[in-house]
């Protein structure tokens, strides 16, 4: 029997990447220290416990943190900043928006002299991609839109790490809904971001070939799914996705659709 599934972002680079930050938190201790009772760090609080069981349990194990998670994300506030503050904190996700905040910091002429820039990890983005990816598996994809949504919304988040992820976890929600056009929209508006990684592109291709045979414009995804070998060589859900169009095309029979999810990690003995 042919398979047909669109890949989640979450078992599309693996659970162990996909949910660690690309970069080491600036701040040290002593910004920990200082803003430990801030909402965003307890926010970052609430991530590590999810995290700390997603290595050990898989997708699942988010369910048991997920009142907390949508708390700390309906909660979500960036650092108030004040023109006479010593030290001012930003909230970044990922090394381009570390750079751009510095960057903005060192130029900002009306600040005090010898104020520091601090930037702390923004938990709020892989927050979201938690929840969308938790959601999207035990089959609740209007959920999983929602705190994809909040998380594509936060602010200062456009060039963030979690971007690409983000949008490819809502193409997957969508296409579970069958809503071919508005995933095939998501995934062109992923595939339109400036700097994405080889393996980002080409998971949004892999994405765009589903929706577009879902419409039957087979000849379109099939130049998709080829795209994404040129990007991800020998990639398995690419040629697997390419034998279903040939099998198509052949008069074959459609096979239902489904999203497929990565299995709990074995628990260490």
């Amino acid at each position: 029997m042919m398979k047909h599934t669109v890949l989640s972002a979450a078992v599309a680079i693996g659970l162990a990447s996909i949910f660690q930050q690309a970069y080491a938190d600036p701040a040290g201790a002593s910004a920990a220290q200082t803003t430990a009772e801030q909402p965003w760090a307890t926010a970052q609080t609430i991530l590590d416990a999810t995290k700390a069981d997603l290595q050990t349990g898989g997708l699942l194990a988010v369910g048991a943190h997920v009142a907390d998670l949508e708390h700390a994300l309906a909660d979500a506030k960036q650092p108030a900043a004040s023109s006479g503050a010593d030290t001012v904190y930003v909230l970044t996700d990922g090394p381009t928006e570390t750079l751009l905040a510095l960057a903005a910091a060192a130029s900002d002429k009306n600040a005090p002299a010898g104020r520091k820039v601090v930037a702390l990890n923004n938990p709020y983005p892989a927050i979201s991609l938690y929840l969308g990816s938790y959601y999207n598996e035990i089959g609740k994809p209007e959920e999983a839109l929602r705190v994809l949504d909040a998380g594509l919304t936060l602010e200062n988040s456009t060039l963030g790490l979690h971007q690409p992820l983000l949008i490819s976890e809502r193409g997957a929600a969508l296409a579970s809904m069958k809503r071919w056009p508005d995933a095939l929209a998501d995934y062109d508006k992923g595939l339109a971001l400036a700097g994405l990684a080889d393996s980002a592109r080409a998971r949004l291709y892999r994405g765009r070939g589903f929706a577009l045979t879902e419409l039957g414009r087979l000849d379109e995804a099939e130049q998709a799914y080829r795209d994404s070998l040129k990007l991800a060589p020998g990639n398995a859900i690419a040629q697997q996705e390419l034998d279903y169009i040939a099998h198509l095309r052949a008069g074959g029979a459609a096979e239902p659709t489904g999203i497929t999810m990565p299995q709990p990690a074995p628990k260490s003995q």
